[in-house]
């Protein structure tokens, strides 16, 4: 008898498992374009910024012959060097109004032109992007032979640019290595298997997830109790919970609006809640959204809302609890997971 009980209940599961890897394939589907596009800002800049790197090196090089004719001594190398490396790498003016940006480049191009550096309107900018105005060449034009400077500026402006170069790629290949992480979280396989799960990481890889949706007028607002212990989870089934949770919220409010991403205790379980500013769920509608493939949203928009998978991960899975409350302005989804194995 048992055994036919059995039964039926692993034919269950093997469904649920399928329903999920179809439900994940369908939301990727839904998201492959918006990830194709923030995967190819990266990496169009980081191979923009290589190309650049090479003519900055080659530039580097042939500057530092021209400067050795000067027979620098070597504190006034390492005069130059503190110089680049005490520099806030690219950006460091960005706060800057155009006017008082092009003033400053003005000034600094006049003050090297001076002092004979020909093409000093074409180092100016590099040098004020890293924060190397006046005040830092000041101390190398006193130190260093007067006929000296424009080899000694130009050779520390590619110096500069150089190293702004390499930032970038820095910048650029650890974000795509973040999104690579986020799909990867999402699609995890969990091996049908509970363990140990950080869900600020989770939710973290979520947002990072959607940023191609978020970025365009979306607000998040992280209210993150830190303290919170990991869980014993499934940490695939967990990721597509809170993706689509907050994929749900994004579309509610039209791409546009505010949205709290929160964690908390709440007595013996993990409380996440995420609440968005949208115009709410109708309240007719309020007990039909856990039905199989019901959706408010227009025609086209995927094949439902997902909350019936979310339920079933959240319940029958984790053995918590997932609760809505909607009015006009505030819909708040809470999910709630033991904190005990």
């Amino acid at each position: 008898m048992s055994g036919d009980v059995k039964e039926p209940q692993e034919r269950l599961r093997c469904l649920e498992g399928a329903l999920l890897r179809q439900e994940k394939l369908a939301a990727l589907g839904r998201h492959a374009a918006g990830l194709a596009h923030e995967m190819n800002n990266p990496a169009s800049a980081g191979r923009r910024a290589t190309e650049q790197l090479t003519q900055a090196m080659d530039a580097q090089e042939d500057l530092s012959v021209e400067l050795d004719r000067w027979r620098l001594s070597q504190e006034q190398r390492q005069q130059l060097l503190r110089t680049c490396r005490q520099s806030q790498g690219r950006g460091a003016t960005q706060d800057m109004d155009p006017l008082t940006r092009g003033d400053a480049e003005d000034a600094l191009a006049s003050w090297m032109d001076a002092r004979g550096v020909v093409n000093a309107w074409d180092l100016a900018p590099t040098l004020l992007d890293a924060a190397i105005g006046q005040e830092k060449l000041e101390p190398l034009a006193q130190a260093l032979p007067a006929e000296s400077l424009p080899d000694a500026f130009a050779w520390l402006e590619a110096l500069v640019r150089t190293r702004a170069l390499l930032t970038e790629v820095r910048q650029s290949t650890t974000r795509l290595a973040e999104l690579a992480g986020a799909v990867k979280s999402f699609t995890h396989a969990g091996k049908e298997h509970p363990e140990p799960v950080d869900i600020h990481e989770g939710l973290e890889n979520t947002l990072l997830l959607l940023n191609y949706k978020l970025k365009h007028g979306v607000e998040v607002r992280r209210e993150y109790d830190r303290s919170l212990p990991r869980i014993q989870a499934l940490p695939g089934m967990l990721n597509h919970v809170w993706t689509n949770l907050i994929d749900n919220a994004i579309d509610a409010m039209g791409g546009k609006g505010h949205l709290a991403v929160r964690t908390a205790r709440d007595g013996g379980s993990l409380l996440v809640e995420v609440v968005d500013d949208g115009p709410g769920v109708p309240p007719e509608l309020l007990e039909r959204i856990w039905e199989p493939f019901f959706t408010t949203k227009p025609m086209g928009h995927g094949t439902g809302l997902g909350l019936d998978i979310i339920r079933r991960i959240v319940v029958d899975r984790h053995h918590g609890d997932v609760r809505v409350e909607s009015r006009p302005g505030h819909t708040s989804f809470q999910v709630r997971l033991p904190l005990g194995a």
